[in-house]
């Protein structure tokens, strides 16, 4: 077949790759195993396509090029401050549980895989990496107890830059012309000096150049993206491979800087890098001679089998002696670590690094890392949610909410339930409602709830009902269908449609509070002065107690039991109160002078 011209070959990968991602989608699965088997299919099996044939010499720039744009998406993704709320545990899983993870795959990798020393060096290196666009959704799926939750998010997000950082230098090691101890040494300063130095001088220059306003508003993501592509081309000038530590530091940079916004810039960064994976996984598999990937037999699965149940469970063991975490949560860790995005992208752009550089080993460095991917993101997924289960450490019943919208609604909900121990998070695009909110004590997210930085940053433990109140019912329904596989059905809601505007039979969420409660009646009366109060039913002052001095007055809008589970008020289920239950109503403030006295309230 002959080769496909450069152009119609993006065209038909960008294509594919989103086919194949919304299809990943539909199926509730992680879009990279199809990824892949579509660039197996088309490549080594079919051999429809050949990235080099299509794309020539400038094939290896364009992986390096992605692969230093995602690193960059991740080194955003990194705030310190969070890092300290994070923990011991996840600062000695990214520093000791590391090193040991870096040894013992190392020694699998020859003593199991049988492949030379070196090139084991490196795949224990690039393996350290666990994969936060794999490991967070699992998170959210799974839904453990805290802290088990942050301490994996922020793991995945910190080994990111560490692992990269590290497999880099023993590229470096490898790859270098001088073999003797000082020249290696030599490397890798430069690599830290070049990479570290010029990542974080464009960090703080593209930081001040936004704060200062000197850059327009309309001009923010092209001097950002051009700034990140010209940091890491200049950095791999001066010192090879410099580059993918110059663009995640100056990721970092950017995110720690407390004057400066950059949600509208990482919200750019979503879609580029999702058409990104797509290009580079689908080219990435299709490069893989087919006995690349069978080169190494059996002894690939022993290697994997390996790295689960032997190299995860002693690295985590290690890194949580004298914490204060249970056994059970241990081992909830010790069965989660699944490799993605970046563990590919990483061993695809070294593999063609050692080629280049005429070290063998390239294409066994690929034939060894894909199928641990595959494999272990087969196995964690598939069998974390029951394992957690198993253990006791999920969370069976979550009752917290998640607030879709900040605005006065919202923040009186939140307030209300906050008031009542339930956890709860809002989130919204607008900087000055979520301030408002945070002014209140509220946690909040500032950001769309439909963006991929959302999805896999927020934290989402305890929150097991999600509430749909921004005046966009567009916007209320994509939530509702985005977080469908999270909260199921009968826990999404959202707000009815203003008044003589009826809802779609097939829209997903039922809809908040009684019939005639709709979103603007409620902010109306919210405007007006109407509260949330919180009373205490008890077999004293029972349900007709609690209505006599409101009487048609009051709406309630949630009820929590005595144990203490919530139940959100709906046109199809309205509240059935008793005592023992605590009422959250909505009294209008011409009737909050009727308020009865002695009516116990809670909170």
């Amino acid at each position: 077949m002959p080769p496909a011209s450069p152009l119609l070959s993006i065209a038909l990968l960008l294509g594919a790759g989103a086919a194949v991602q919304w299809l990943a989608w539909r199926l509730r699965v992680p879009a990279i195993l199809f990824l892949l088997l579509t660039g197996f299919l088309i490549g080594p099996i079919l051999g429809w396509f050949r990235p080099e044939d299509a794309f020539g010499d400038v094939f290896r720039p364009l992986v390096s090029l992605a692969v230093g744009i995602i690193l960059f998406e991740g080194g955003l993704t990194l705030r310190f401050d969070e890092l300290r709320g994070a923990g011991r545990v996840v600062t000695r899983l990214v520093s000791v549980g590391a090193l040991v993870t870096w040894a013992l795959t190392t020694l699998a990798g020859v003593w199991i895989a049988g492949v030379r020393f070196e090139i084991a060096l490196l795949v224990g290196a690039i393996l350290v990496l666990t994969g936060p666009t794999v490991v967070i959704p699992l998170v959210r799926h799974v839904r453990p107890r805290p802290p088990i939750g942050p301490i994996l998010r922020w793991e995945g997000i910190l080994i990111d830059p560490i692992g990269a950082v590290l497999a880099l230098l023993v590229l470096e090691a490898l790859t270098g012309h001088e073999s003797t101890g000082m020249a290696v040494a030599f490397g890798i300063v430069r690599t830290l000096a070049y990479g570290g130095g010029l990542g974080l001088l464009a960090g703080w220059a593209v930081a001040r150049s936004l704060e200062r306003f000197i850059v327009p508003d309309r001009l923010h993501v092209p001097v950002t993206f051009g700034a990140v592509a010209l940091t890491f081309a200049l950095a791999n000038t001066l010192q090879a491979e410099a580059g993918l530590l110059a663009v995640t530091v100056m990721g970092i940079v950017l995110a720690n800087r407390s004057r400066l916004d950059i949600e509208h810039v990482a919200e750019w960064h979503e879609p580029l890098v999702t058409m990104l994976l797509a290009l580079l996984f689908v080219t990435i598999a299709a490069r893989l001679p087919s006995a690349t990937l069978t080169r190494l037999g059996a002894s690939t699965l022993l290697f994997t089998a390996f790295l689960i149940v032997v190299v995860r469970p002693i690295a985590v063991a290690v890194s949580t002696v004298g914490s204060s975490l249970g056994w059970r949560d241990r081992a909830f860790l010790m069965a989660m670590a699944p490799r993605g995005i970046v563990v590919a992208a990483v061993s695809s752009e070294f593999s063609l690094h050692l080629e280049h550089s005429g070290v063998p080993g390239g294409q066994v460095l690929v034939g060894l890392v894909f199928p641990v991917i595959m494999l272990s993101v087969l196995v964690y997924g598939f069998g974390a949610r029951p394992f957690a289960k198993m253990l006791g450490v999920a969370q069976a019943d979550p009752q917290g909410v998640l607030l879709v919208g900040a605005d006065q609604v919202a923040r009186e909900l939140g307030y209300a339930l906050k008031e009542q121990g339930i956890e709860v998070l809002l989130v919204d695009t607008n900087h000055a409602h979520t301030t408002a909110a945070r002014t209140s004590g509220l946690r909040t997210w500032q950001g769309s709830v439909l963006s991929q930085r959302f999805a896999e940053e927020a934290e989402l433990g305890g929150i097991g009902h999600m509430l749909a109140l921004t005046p966009s019912d567009e916007v209320n329904r994509l939530a509702l269908e985005q977080y469908l596989p999270t909260f199921g059905r009968a826990r999404l809601y959202r707000l009815a449609s203003a008044a003589g505007k009826k809802a779609e039979e097939s829209v997903v969420g039922r809809e908040l509070f009684e019939k005639g409660l709709d979103a603007e009646a409620l902010r109306n009366m919210l405007h007006e002065g109407a509260r949330i109060r919180a009373t205490k039913l008890t077999e004293q002052f029972g349900p007709e107690e609690y209505r006599r001095p409101y009487g048609e007055h009051v709406r309630p809008l949630f009820v929590l039991t005595a144990d203490r589970n919530l139940q959100v008020v709906t046109a199809d289920k309205p509240a059935g109160l008793k005592s023992g239950q605590t009422v959250l109503g909505l009294v209008p403030k011409n009737a909050l002078k009727t308020e009865p006295a002695a009516a116990p309230t809670a909170g």
